[in-house]
């Protein structure tokens, strides 16, 4: 256990004010998103968002073209709201928002936030893992699409049998777990050193590989390595960092851009990985650091394979020496 106060907040009371504003923010909108995922039955918010024009009725999709789910629409709520009212952003960029959002000057700051209110929400009905994903930028000039290397926190939250936070900044990565009182209690460093020997990917799309990946996958199956996959990044990628393997999310022949999102799904899990001395790379016959990727829509899409150093090294025996 940490010797500095366990409190989130206090744990990193020495950043700046308006950064810890979004934390707080951040903090704060995540108790209102795990209340509403643990009732969600008895609140009626399992299944599909219905979007209702002036012709027709039917599910919504986001801007990414998903399906949105009743708790897409009301953690994307829950968390602009939060991070509008931090003083602290002059950006918002959300998976559910076609375009970005431009905070009021009355409460405009110096960082910009793009996030995934509830990563994996197919999963909600059937009472599985999901999450909140983040990345904070900062963005005195209030740009829109920012590099990796702009990020100074990124981090998710993950609703499971317990609810725990992840928070990567200054090349540390530490982990918190909420309590009773609904407070994030600091429970440790995270560094990546498991050696379960697991890979992650949906093998349901194997015949739609490309020829690099399904080598690369089937030299894990040849050396013995067991497949988990659970659906939600947030989930998979937790167990990763935790335990050890690798997760990949390839182009195939149906999403030849890859599937995840770059701003607010693949950069901060990306920049938690090499905090925790791990690598991040877009795979796709590349040794390209996710983070090195120029964003060129708020809404673009990458492939990904991330893990420990040595188990992306297997992707490529030359891409040692770019790493």
């Amino acid at each position: 256990m940490s010797k500095v106060p366990a409190d989130i907040i206090s744990f990193y009371s020495y950043v700046d004010y308006p950064l810890l504003s979004i934390l707080t923010a951040i903090y704060k909108s995540s108790l209102k998103i795990e209340h509403q995922i643990r009732y969600s039955g008895i609140y009626g918010l399992h299944g599909n968002h219905t979007a209702i024009s002036e012709n027709t009725t039917g599910s919504a999709s986001n801007a990414s073209g998903d399906i949105q789910k009743k708790l897409d629409v009301v953690a994307n709520d829950i968390m602009i709201e939060h991070l509008m009212h931090s003083y602290a952003c002059n950006v918002l960029l959300s998976e559910e928002n076609d375009a970005p959002i431009r905070v009021p000057a009355k409460c405009n700051g110096p960082y910009s936030v793009a996030f995934d209110p509830l990563d994996g929400s197919s999963n909600i009905d059937c009472n599985g893992p999901i999450g909140t994903i983040f990345a904070i930028f900062e963005n005195k000039k209030e740009e829109i699409l920012l590099p990796g290397n702009r990020m100074v926190m990124a981090g998710y939250v993950l609703y499971g049998p317990s609810t725990e936070m992840v928070v990567a900044h200054n090349g540390k990565v530490n982990r918190f777990q909420l309590n009773s009182i609904g407070s994030y209690w600091h429970i440790g460093p995270i560094i990546l050193n498991g050696t379960k020997k697991v890979y992650s990917i949906n093998e349901g799309n194997s015949s739609l590989w490309n020829t690099d990946i399904k080598q690369y996958i089937e030299s894990y199956k040849k050396s013995g390595y067991g497949a988990r996959y659970i659906g939600s990044m947030v989930a998979d990628v937790h167990r990763t960092l935790l335990y050890g393997g690798v997760f990949c999310y390839p182009a195939d022949k149906k999403n030849p851009k890859g599937k995840l999102r770059l701003l607010y799904e693949c950069f901060p899990m990306a920049f938690i990985f090499e905090a925790a001395t791990g690598a991040a790379i877009v795979g796709n016959m590349s040794c390209q650091r996710i983070l090195d990727v120029i964003p060129v829509d708020i809404h673009q899409r990458t492939p990904i394979l991330l893990g420990s150093t040595a188990e992306v090294k297997k992707y490529n025996p030359q891409i040692s020496s770019k790493l």
